[in-house]
């Protein structure tokens, strides 16, 4: 069988789907395989550790991995076992990643052999992968200047390789995104706590108090997508002078101005361009803010 019909197979579920160009497949494969090699136990406990939920149903227990916050060990099982174990919860496994992405204008440009539409893309598979891992859902909103598509939430690799499918199919049109309009969605789609990740060149304003709103409820992680070369970005606002925690490539948002909507809502920024190695960054960002929470 093709790699084409391969795809097709894997990614339709039965359902009609657009032939998938080969070169586009190949991408589709690439992204896939790099999320796969990448996600190591320390990879998923470094997720589990910066986005757990705050719940306190018992759901059981399950054995230690690099990441956890050791204060959810359970020392009675540990001391049975002769491993050690770590409490679960209903919100850690019951949560939705609401991945809304930018996928307008500012989207198009690229240095190198990616565009920022597929870093993106790239985010939503690693980040998609890890959650999913952890026994969270995922789901997905992509905006322009209007609504493009939106996919439910769902906890399989096959929905999660669909977002990534269908973010690669996206021609962005030149047109300006109205991420106002796309923030106050959110709601609808993300009814109850869960972590809403923005991936966008966060261009434009006026969406401060919406994105307030959702940061008191949810849990925000801001991708702020970069072309260096093409000086996208640049040109309104000055790049991070420091990165405040440490070689992650991670910033909170007060030393970051360049956005003033993030800064009010003291996000944490992920600056990210074409040329970023991503697992790596994100792996020692989720540590970094897993620390953070624990002291």
């Amino acid at each position: 069988m093709s790699e084409v019909a391969l795809w097709r197979r894997f990614l339709g579920q039965g359902e009609p789907h657009p032939v998938v160009p080969t070169d586009l497949a190949r991408r589709l494969a690439q992204v896939r395989l790099h999320a796969a090699r990448r996600l190591t136990a320390s990879w998923a406990g470094a997720y589990r550790s910066a986005f757990k939920g705050e719940g306190l149903e018992f759901a059981g227990v399950r054995e230690y991995l690099p990441g956890d916050d050791v204060r959810t060990i359970d020392w009675r099982v540990t001391a049975r076992t002769g491993r050690l174990a770590v409490r679960r919860y209903v919100e850690e496994r019951n949560r939705t990643v609401l991945f809304l992405v930018d996928v307008g204008a500012g989207t198009v440009a690229g240095s190198g052999t990616r565009t920022l539409l597929e870093v993106a893309a790239e985010v939503v598979a690693l980040v998609g992968s890890a959650a999913i891992a952890g026994g969270d859902r995922v789901a997905l909103s992509a905006w322009s200047d209007r609504q493009e598509f939106v996919l439910t939430p769902r906890r399989n690799d096959a929905s999660l390789l669909r977002m990534v499918h269908e973010l690669l199919l996206v021609r962005p049109q030149g047109r300006p995104s109205d991420l106002l309009a796309a923030l106050t969605e959110v709601p609808r789609l993300l009814r109850r706590s869960g972590v809403l990740v923005l991936i966008s060149p966060f261009f434009g304003s006026g969406y401060g108090r919406t994105l307030g709103a959702l940061a008191r409820r949810h849990e925000l992680l801001a991708v702020r997508l970069w072309d260096r070369r093409a000086g996208k970005g640049t040109a309104k606002a000055r790049v991070p002078a420091r990165d405040t925690l440490g070689r992650a490539g991670w910033a909170a948002a007060g030393p970051a101005p360049e956005v003033p909507e993030l800064s009010r809502v003291r996000a944490d920024v992920l600056m990210v361009t074409p040329e970023t190695l991503l697992a790596p960054i994100l792996a020692r960002a989720f540590l970094a803010r897993g620390r953070r929470r624990s002291a």
